[in-house]
């Protein structure tokens, strides 16, 4: 008789996914996986966007194994599995976290360093690797470049500005419009932290904080509302990469003015927005906007996901 356990499933509702607990049969791994005993798992606003789309009618429209990060000790390996043997304390990213039990690709395995508890390992996976695709694959980020990170309070943007130190940018500069946040901010790292309730002053103080030259690599999780700002204070060759969306995904933007001067220009800086789908996303292909139509001038600039990317 097979082994089973329990495990959360989302279930497609009239108002989104409602989480289930149910009775599920235990995976075993296959070539290059491990299972791993969960001790921890993390919950992501990716999910609870897709959550809330699932609805009947909609794709998938079965049940489905909720969760994607987890945290916990494997429990067996796979063939071809050398790297890892059972006992070891990992975290990592897999679809049916939410469960006793997770089969996992042994290369989406990262060890828990001593010392740290489960829960803060099962909140690292998503974010950290998110953060490092879009400012070290994505962004390029070198030592000495300024790096700045909207949102910053975020999960993503909290590892953003990790990165970012760790890589030698500087300055860091974290937005909120949450000024009680500021202490924190600067705790993970950040140089310098900017309210950007008064869309007339954060790009005076971010150009300050520059010494009038604007950033260098924008990792942004606001999107539309932001758009236009976060172009005025991009330094010239800077790279624009759009994580998130949460605030619009539409914003207009005026193409005659040049990165952190307002005069025109033939260097333009790069956009990109972050892929979505897993594949796309490991080979760090992303979405890039062009603007060097000269027939350009002004309007609304989409910022969406392409329709392949989930």
């Amino acid at each position: 008789m097979a082994q089973t356990m329990k495990a959360w499933f989302a279930v497609p509702g009239p108002e989104g996914a409602v989480f289930e607990l149910r009775e599920t049969p235990v995976a075993a791994p296959g070539p290059g996986q491990v299972a791993v005993a969960v001790r921890a798992a993390g919950t992501n606003r990716g999910e609870l966007i897709r959550g809330a789309a699932l609805r009947p009618g909609s794709a998938p429209v079965n049940p489905a194994r909720a969760g994607t990060e987890f945290a916990g000790e494997i429990a067996a390996v796979g063939d071809g599995v050398n790297a890892w043997q059972p006992g070891d304390r990992v975290m990592g990213r897999a679809v049916g976290s939410y469960a006793k039990s997770v089969v996992a690709h042994q290369r989406a395995l990262m060890r828990v360093p001593a010392g740290m508890s489960w829960a803060e390992a099962a909140s690292i996976p998503n974010v950290f690797v998110t953060a490092h695709d879009a400012l070290v694959t994505n962004a390029a980020v070198r030592p000495g470049e300024s790096v700045m990170v909207t949102a910053g309070p975020s999960g993503v943007g909290t590892a953003a500005i990790q990165i970012a130190r760790h890589v030698g940018a500087n300055p860091v500069i974290a937005t909120t419009r949450t000024p009680g946040k500021a202490d924190a901010l600067r705790a993970l790292g950040a140089h310098e932290v900017v309210d950007t309730r008064d869309a007339g002053k954060w790009v005076d103080a971010v150009m300050r904080a520059t010494g009038g030259r604007g950033v260098d690599v924008i990792i942004d999780h606001v999107g539309g509302p932001m758009l236009a700002d976060n172009i005025r204070v991009l330094a010239l060759k800077a790279r624009l990469v759009s994580v998130g969306r949460n605030a619009g995904r539409v914003g207009d933007c005026d193409l005659t003015r040049s990165p952190a001067s307002g005069r025109r220009s033939s260097a333009s800086p790069s956009a990109r927005a972050r892929p979505r789908n897993r594949s796309r996303a490991a080979s760090g292909s992303p979405r890039t906007c062009s603007t060097r139509s000269p027939k350009a001038r002004s309007g609304p600039c989409s910022i969406a996901r392409s329709r392949s990317n989930g």
